[in-house]
């Protein structure tokens, strides 16, 4: 349980600090981050065997957020949606290769997606700091390619 609570305590403060100090691809990372989280923790049977096969829900969540992060590091000025994507790429990469590899431990298969998690929610909270960083030093930083 404190590992979700440490993952709970990242995701707010990074969310907090992307919404509050952020650009616009750091609050549109920000949200779809938070809102992919909750999805996931909704989307889990509670009382089946959790992680024992394909997360089908979560593997469409994580598509879904996969998607989104492309989306950002094609239109935005940004390189770390291309880093987050390329994570969410490994993420669902895991998925698949659960379908493959049916004979994965549910633990590792877990260990596998959470860690994913952990970087993109500390390279969210770098993000926002280079943003700012970027603001002090020029005076603004354009969010969107031309």
């Amino acid at each position: 349980m404190t590992r979700q609570i440490a993952f709970l305590t990242l995701l707010i403060v990074s969310t907090l600090y992307a919404a509050w100090r952020g650009g616009t691809p750091e609050r549109i990372g920000a949200a779809a981050l938070l809102g992919a989280a909750c999805l996931s923790v909704g989307l889990v049977d509670p009382f089946g065997d959790r992680f024992h096969h394909i997360e089908i829900a979560i593997l469409l969540v994580d598509f879904a957020l996969l998607s989104v992060f492309i989306w950002l590091s094609l239109q935005s000025t940004r390189f770390w949606p291309l880093w987050v994507a390329a994570m969410l790429g490994a993420e669902v990469t895991v998925h698949l290769m659960r379908i493959l590899m049916p004979a994965i431990v549910p633990r590792a298969y877990v260990d596998a997606l959470a860690v994913w998690s952990w970087v993109a929610q500390t390279m969210l909270i770098g993000a926002t700091f280079r943003h700012r960083s970027r603001i002090k030093r020029r005076g603004v930083d354009r969010p969107w390619k031309s």
